[in-house]
């Protein structure tokens, strides 16, 4: 009975991570997220159709990849389960290898993503294209509303009400998501490849994506990830050290995804769980601290940028006509 509980329990699991991943996933391939690069199209490199760059565009990040590869995963399970795809036996599953890289790369995605913003949030979210030039908005403004769009509170202003759902999806795409996967080895025992062929596998696919990202970069002539562009200002021999790093960080959660598989169980899985969480918190409940260790008045951030009686925009003008068109809308 106690088999059957688990087993069931897992099948429960893996039904309602289907559900929150796959519609998601189905809805990349026919309408624009806020991870879909944004370019100019009459500066490509090359006029392809408009729908082969929009395609593009959209899955440039490998934060969108990592979403299909896991919703992937719960809908092949989940198949599987039910007796639609016929099951594999012995270490040459082929789900559970799709498992090993899918997981790594989730994690991957996870820790670089929020660990990046807990340094600067514009290493991750182009700040100029969330909000343009064109609004003549102060720097000072501009971090602020992008450090309480990643981890909150909201701006009491109205006009900074996008805040909320953006922090949202945030949530959803960088840290629910990924987790799934990581639940799925606390409750489901996953069985071990050989060791060589995961790494290798993992590392495959980095690789590859690496060369995705690259060819999205030159067609578009714009990089997915601000960090890219930081990497190539400080010259070609730093941006091949970055991505060695983080091609050994990708093997390194590998091997860590098959000791949590080996021996460390629930509670090895729960370090990965609780950190990720912890980072897409701002590190409450020293989120004020994290703040200020980014040039912020935490007192600000939680009051409203009105409270420190400074401007937001860099003229008076840009301020006027702000409001002219805010209260015409």
């Amino acid at each position: 009975f106690h088999t059957a509980g688990c087993m069931a329990l897992v099948q429960v699991f893996r039904g309602i991570a289907a559900i929150l991943t796959v519609p998601c996933a189905i809805l990349s391939f026919f309408h624009s997220s806020p991870e879909k690069v944004k370019y100019v199209e009459n500066k490509v490199a090359l006029p392809l159709p408009k729908p082969l760059l929009s395609f593009v565009s959209q899955f440039a990040h490998l934060t969108i990849v990592s979403h299909e590869l896991t919703s992937g995963y719960f809908a092949c399970a989940v198949l599987r389960e039910c007796g639609l795809l016929k099951a594999s036996t012995g270490s040459n599953d082929w789900l559970e290898l799709y498992f090993v890289v899918a997981t790594s790369v989730g994690l991957f995605v996870a820790l670089v993503f929020w660990g990046s913003a807990l340094i600067d949030p514009g290493l991750m979210a182009p700040v100029d294209v969330i909000l343009p030039p064109r609004y003549q908005l102060c720097p000072d403004f501009k971090q602020h509303l992008l450090f309480g769009a990643m981890f909150g509170p909201t701006d009491p202003e109205p006009a900074c009400r996008w805040q909320t759902p953006f922090r949202l999806f945030m949530q959803y795409i960088h840290t629910l998501c990924p987790l799934l996967l990581v639940v799925d080895m606390m409750v489901a025992q996953h069985s071990l490849g050989p060791a060589d062929m995961e790494i290798n596998t993992t590392l495959c696919f980095a690789w590859c994506y690496l060369s995705w990202n690259l060819f999205c970069w030159w067609l578009l002539q714009t990089p997915p990830y601000p960090l890219q562009k930081r990497f190539f200002e400080l010259g070609a021999a730093w941006a091949v050290f970055a991505y060695s790093v983080l091609s050994i960080f990708a093997m390194a959660l590998c091997i860590y995804t098959r000791w949590v598989r080996a021996a460390g169980g629930a509670l090895g899985a729960s370090f990965s769980v609780a950190l990720v969480i912890w980072a897409s918190t701002g590190l409450q409940p020293w989120r004020g601290e994290l703040a200020r260790f980014q040039g912020l008045d935490p007192e600000v951030l939680v009051k409203g940028w009105q409270a420190g009686g400074r401007s937001a925009f860099l003229t008076k003008e840009a301020e006027m006509e702000f409001l002219s068109q805010n209260k015409a809308s």
